[in-house]
């Protein structure tokens, strides 16, 4: 799989375009200091992130000469997002992680974080990894529908304010910063196949329970809320029963051997949830 493949245009080694929804979008591979400069404020943007939580220019060079990579994502002069790679070797093997994604709110209705995932993916491939890790709020359903019925990632492993309470604060309201960790087989064909096709179904909530300790089905879901900026922005309080009450279930359902692996959108009145498949005994 390259970005030919996945309908993206090489203009150069390090430059790419591709038309999304009438507009064409460019994506460029950065690696020089000036260049890397924007990258900055886009993280302070986005996320809300102090200097103490963003990549500097300086550290994203640094990436780049270890294996990783910064690409971004420009509507005619206009940065619209950026995917950060750190590259590594965990138990002898070759890791991306995935440290970092943002796109800006006006450029979002584009389809821009897919396609800087997508081709992400080619360009790891290309860099002979296999797999690309990384970590999400799991209360996020936007990025729960990207990661895992889009993308094709899963999840077996929970952790507690991995961040802390004070990371992107503007953002984040001061939640505690639980997170999923993500994995993502870019050699898997399931993945390629996704990848690959012009759109994909979302899962249906039909014949499925919520998770509760100890049940005998293979496949349940954990709910989520619809908008948690929108829950932030109306009650904090609300915000954080979300955070504890997915905290209280979602780990319970990991040590009982489920996976998560889908995502099942709201229909009318019913919340967006996760789907947590495992595989029967």
């Amino acid at each position: 799989m390259n970005a030919s493949d996945l309908g993206f245009k090489q203009l150069d080694r390090m430059t790419w375009s591709h038309d999304l929804r009438g507009t064409t979008v460019i994506f460029r591979q950065l690696a020089g200091l000036d260049e890397l400069a924007p990258v900055e404020a886009i993280q302070r943007d986005v996320f809300g992130a102090t200097d103490l939580d963003i990549y500097a220019a300086g550290q994203l060079m640094s990436f780049a000469e270890a294996g990783g990579h910064t690409i971004t994502a420009w509507v005619g002069d206009e940065l619209a997002g950026t995917v950060i790679g750190i590259g590594g070797m965990v138990d002898g093997e070759p890791r991306l992680l995935s440290d970092w994604m943002g796109v800006y709110p006006q450029f979002r209705s584009l389809g821009i974080g897919a396609d800087l995932k997508r081709l992400q993916a080619a360009v790891s491939l290309d860099a002979g990894y296999r797999e690309i890790y990384w970590t999400v709020d799991p209360l996020r359903a936007a990025n729960a529908r990207l990661n895992f019925n889009k993308l094709g990632a899963w999840s077996d492993h929970y952790e507690q304010n991995r961040y802390g309470t004070s990371y992107g604060e503007a953002l984040y309201g001061g939640l505690p910063s639980d997170r999923l960790h993500l994995r993502w087989s870019i050699v898997d064909p399931m993945v390629h196949d996704l990848l690959t096709a012009p759109s994909q179904p979302d899962h249906s909530a039909d014949g499925l329970d919520s998770f509760a300790p100890g049940q005998s089905a293979n496949m349940v879901l954990i709910p989520i809320p619809q908008d948690i900026d929108a829950v932030l922005a109306s009650s904090q309080a609300e915000a954080l029963a979300w955070r504890m009450a997915v905290r209280s279930t979602l780990p319970v359902a990991l040590a009982e051997g489920f996976r998560v692996t889908g995502f099942v959108p709201a229909r009318g009145a019913a919340t967006p949830a996760l789907l947590l498949t495992r595989e029967s005994p």
